[in-house]
């Protein structure tokens, strides 16, 4: 059994994630910056998936954990890892956060300087190896265990063990399918059509997903 950490696992994106991994039988620590409030998520998604399932600080989940997902909202991203740092050298560390910025008139995606907030993640956690995924998946369908989420995750990796890693845990999501995405750098390209996604979700009062037809 593998056991996956989330930082930041309380939100609706990594409550959803935890759930459908837990689901398919992994261990998986939901952390927070409290530990209480880790554990408060891990009881919703125990409760709503099964499985083995606990709460813990940030730092504790990704001792715990042989892969780490970041589910932080992107304005917590740099104070969270920057702390966490120590705790995730040689682990793989999975990115899913798209730095988004909300108005009336639409969802627009926020410039990074270093390319994507998966890039900028791998520059604060030198030691780790990043990958990039899970950045188009509807919060709402994972938490939702009845509903097939259906899409592909696009994989974007430097690492060849980290991209299988990533791969794997796509495969463990019935009707979700890992498409190889080339380097890191290309994150940058999958979060921006996150913005896309959820302007489209807007407009027509729908929760759309990528399919990526055409390959064998």
């Amino acid at each position: 059994m593998r056991t996956l950490g989330f930082i930041g696992g309380t939100g609706p994106e990594g409550k959803g994630l935890a759930a459908r991994f837990a689901r398919a039988g992994l261990e998986v620590v939901i952390g927070s910056r409290s530990a209480e409030r880790g554990e408060a998520a891990a009881q919703e998604v125990a409760g709503l998936a099964g499985g083995n399932v606990r709460g813990a600080a940030n730092a504790d989940a990704v001792r715990a954990a042989d892969v780490v997902i970041v589910t932080v909202p992107y304005a917590g991203l740099r104070d969270t890892l920057q702390a966490l740092e120590p705790e995730t050298a040689g682990k793989v560390v999975v990115s899913a956060v798209v730095p988004l910025q909300f108005s009336k008139a639409r969802i627009a995606a926020l410039p990074v300087a270093e390319g994507s907030a998966a890039e900028e993640a791998q520059a604060l956690l030198p030691r780790a190896r990043v990958v990039g995924a899970f950045q188009n998946l509807s919060a709402s369908h994972l938490m939702d265990l009845d509903h097939v989420v259906e899409g592909d995750v696009v994989v974007c990796a430097d690492d060849a063990d980290a991209l299988r890693e990533a791969l794997d845990l796509c495969a463990l999501i019935p009707d979700v399918r890992g498409v190889k995405g080339g380097p890191l750098a290309n994150s940058r390209y999958v979060e921006d059509l996150t913005a896309l996604l959820l302007n489209i979700n807007r407009i027509y009062k729908a929760e759309t997903h990528l399919r990526i037809v055409g390959l064998p």
